[in-house]
């Protein structure tokens, strides 16, 4: 009779096997947690990130346009009551605490710094021979003011045309802040340049007459104050919140707005910023969820603070603040 022999293998016991399972359930959850808290802190990298260097860009804009504006033409006004306006230097300048958040929209004139600069003997020059020019043309000696009404023409679509006998015209700013004698009337942005209300008469628009010459198309003004350093401009700035995907300008206090930049129309002419046209005037956003935009003006500083928000899921947000200044 033979016998069959079991051979036994050894293996785990029971005990062994349920300590290795509780090992593997130990590394996997830390193993869970780490590559959780890699993709949290990935998403939060990610959003601010993107949340700076869209705020960035936003406000190194704003920044650059600011820098050629046209001194005390900057304006602050209500959104919804553009009527209301203040000038930006009445604007409290500390940019927190109990500060003006009423009159958001920022508003300005610009100079025409793309055909000063676009070649080596510039569109205009900056400067008057006083002693040739009188209340009906300037004289502007180093100017090319061919190679300007070309630059301004392109930049505006061909509705700008320095050399045109059609509206709209560029208006033309002296140094000096008086625009008359007898009586003195100084630049005043808020009353007599077009941008509030229908009164123009306290600022000048030119033509080109030749390459050195400009001509003052409001007639001769016996009493305008020319002197030796001007600047041209062929459009005003706004920068207008509006709420979140809509075509209501933000109320008092509201968050998630976006910055609108409007562009290419001309006060002076008859083309200021209402509510009526707010859709007809050229427009472009500028940065989206926008929770601050602040400004104030204190002396020859002009400065300005912009916070906007990034989602990282959820109810969960991230914002990111610059704040720049710009000095005259």
């Amino acid at each position: 009779m033979k016998h069959n022999h079991i051979k036994l293998k050894p293996a785990f016991t029971f005990i062994e096997l349920t300590m290795v399972i509780m090992i593997l359930g130990i590394v996997a959850s830390i193993g869970s947690s780490i590559i959780a808290n890699l993709y949290q802190s990935y998403i939060l990298q990610k959003a601010t990130q993107q949340a700076s260097i869209k705020t960035e860009l936003a406000a190194q804009q704003i920044a650059n346009l600011l820098s050629y504006r046209i001194p005390d033409t900057a304006l602050a006004r209500d959104p919804n009551n553009l009527n209301d306006t203040i000038l930006v230097n009445e604007v409290d300048p500390t940019l927190g605490g109990d500060e003006d958040n009423l009159h958001t929209v920022l508003e300005w004139i610009g100079a025409d710094n793309d055909s000063f600069t676009t070649a080596r003997v510039p569109g205009w020059s900056g400067f008057c021979d006083v002693n040739a020019s009188n209340q009906n043309r300037i004289v502007t000696p180093g100017s090319n003011l061919g190679l300007a009404r070309t630059v301004i023409r392109n930049l505006s679509n061909n509705t700008v045309n320095l050399g045109n006998n059609a509206t709209p015209n560029v208006a033309i700013f002296f140094r000096d802040t008086l625009y008359t004698h007898k009586p003195d009337k100084d630049y005043d942005a808020k009353t007599c340049m077009g941008m509030v209300n229908t009164d123009t008469s306290c600022i000048s628009t030119v033509r080109r007459s030749n390459n050195q010459r400009l001509q003052f198309v409001n007639g001769a003004s016996t009493q305008k104050v020319i002197t030796e350093h001007y600047k041209l401009a062929w459009t005003a700035y706004a920068i207008v919140p509006f709420s979140h995907n809509s075509d209501t300008p933000c109320s008092r206090g509201e968050e998630h707005c976006d910055l609108r930049l409007y562009y290419n129309y001309q006060p002076w002419d008859g083309t200021r910023l209402t509510a009526a046209n707010y859709n007809n005037i050229p427009h472009a956003t500028l940065v989206k969820n926008v929770m601050v935009f602040k400004f104030a003006k204190s002396g020859n500083a002009f400065r300005f603070k912009l916070c906007t928000q990034e989602s990282i899921g959820e109810d969960d947000n991230i914002t990111i603040c610059k704040e720049k200044a710009i000095i005259l």
